[in-house]
């Protein structure tokens, strides 16, 4: 995964993650057209990169990533439906786009990065007294964190 197409991959993911993750922190949503068409490009950028290298299996492997994250946290969310916001479980399929492709054990780890810095950063907020257990936090970013973190691992 070195060539141009996969460099160009990532700085798809990298514009629209960024984008994303100051509207979410700023606004506490992600508007669904933005994270459609990063969906989009990013599963467009991938499937050149994939096909371009002749691994058709690494782009399979992206979708069902995708597919997989997206419903994990869809179930979640609807299970708990104030912990979770709609917005979160869409970027989910953009996240396990990504994180499938790095590899199975990614897609696993890099989800539960997401979740693990979410949860030290608002334990953080509650222990300085910044925030309370109601208290509504941007999740996207830990998501997109998630992907970054692993994906730099994984070079």
């Amino acid at each position: 995964m070195t060539s141009v197409l996969t460099v160009a991959a990532w700085v798809i993911f990298g514009c629209f993650g960024l984008a994303l993750s100051i509207i979410d922190i700023r606004e506490h949503r992600l508007p669904n057209k933005l994270v459609a068409i990063a969906a989009g490009a990013g599963l467009v950028a991938v499937a050149a990169s994939s096909i371009s290298a002749s691994e058709v299996g690494e782009l399979l492997r992206a979708v069902l990533g995708a597919v997989i994250v997206f419903t994990a946290l869809f179930s979640m969310a609807l299970i708990a439906p104030t912990g979770l916001g709609m917005g979160d479980v869409k970027l989910g399929a953009l996240t396990g786009l990504y994180l499938g492709w790095l590899g199975w054990s990614w897609l696993f780890w890099g989800t539960l990065i997401g979740f693990a810095l979410g949860a030290v950063w608002a334990v953080g907020l509650i222990l300085l007294k910044r925030a309370e257990s109601s208290t509504p936090i941007a999740f996207g970013p830990f998501l997109i964190l998630g992907v970054v973190v692993s994906a730099l691992l994984a070079i």
